[in-house]
């Protein structure tokens, strides 16, 4: 079954390329895996990334107090979702399911596919097609850090580690930093990763309405699925389907607004009240 995705993934690609492509920021530097100035934009885009809050406008600001409601009502009833969904979803049909949207959020789902559209794009003269793959790239990687390092530092147990039928808060433990390597729920990996590679995909192609959707439902279906499979807590999801979020629009604005693999400059200065640096962009 991965496979047939993969070979979809691949031929939506192609598809891509052969609709042609406008002359955009994406398109007209290629760029390559191995370069100098791609290896230094990780750093770059990783700044822009983090930096992003500081140019948020109000509907930015929010969109950010509309996750951090849901987040904040999905910590209060994880254990009504989860019991609801353990009712409704697990046993059933919608349950089995599951095992197939699961792939969208995969490292070994992802990989391929990455490293298939850029051989598309290079074998093509694509040149958005292939800096989108280092772009999505990209995001997989700081999604991979961020998931990783939240991972440890929360250690939080998963609902499927529970063998109670009726979870109560005390066992949504929480063990603290490196307590366990086992207990990995929050964030969802999965929800981080594939939106985080939704997000990057969608922001190359924007003119085309077709690819935002297939690419935002594939991760919306992943994310349900962590849910309903009980993997993960409600709260787990959400948290990290935003975090993807953020991260694809930052390494999207920083492809678009700054240049394919421009730098950030950053300098360091002296005053008299000490030492510091200023970052432009």
């Amino acid at each position: 079954m991965k496979r047939v995705f993969v070979i979809l993934l691949l031929a939506i690609s192609c598809q891509l390329t052969a609709n042609g492509q406008q002359p955009t920021a994406n398109s007209q530097d290629c760029e390559t895996l191995l370069s100098k100035k791609y290896i230094k934009s990780y750093w770059d885009s990783g700044l822009t990334i983090l930096s992003q809050p500081l140019h948020y406008d109000w509907k930015d600001w929010a969109a950010f107090g509309g996750v951090a409601a849901a987040t904040t009502l999905a910590f209060v009833y994880d254990d009504e979702i989860y019991s609801m969904m353990n009712k409704n979803f697990y046993d059933s049909n919608v349950g089995a399911i599951t095992k197939y949207t699961n792939v969208f959020g995969e490292e070994l789902f992802i990989l391929p596919c990455i490293a298939g559209t850029y051989a598309i794009g290079a074998i093509n003269k694509d040149c958005r097609l292939r800096n989108m793959s280092l772009a999505v790239l990209q995001s997989f990687v700081y999604a991979e850090v961020a998931s990783a390092g939240l991972k440890v530092l929360t250690c939080r147990t998963r609902p499927s580690d529970s063998n109670i039928q009726h979870p109560t808060s005390d066992i949504q433990n929480w063990q603290g930093p490196f307590a366990t390597f086992e207990s990995t729920s929050f964030p969802s990996g999965h929800a981080m990763r594939s939106f985080a590679v939704a997000t990057t995909v969608a922001g190359f192609y924007p003119e085309k309405t077709w690819v935002g959707i297939v690419s935002y439902s594939m991760a919306a279906l992943c994310s349900a699925g962590r849910v309903v499979s009980e993997e993960h807590w409600t709260s787990d999801v959400i948290v990290g389907a935003a975090l993807g979020y953020f991260i694809g629009r930052g390494v999207v604005k920083f492809n678009n607004k700054i240049g394919n693999i421009s730098s950030v400059d950053i300098q360091a200065i002296a005053t008299n009240y000490g030492l510091g640096f200023v970052i432009n962009f």
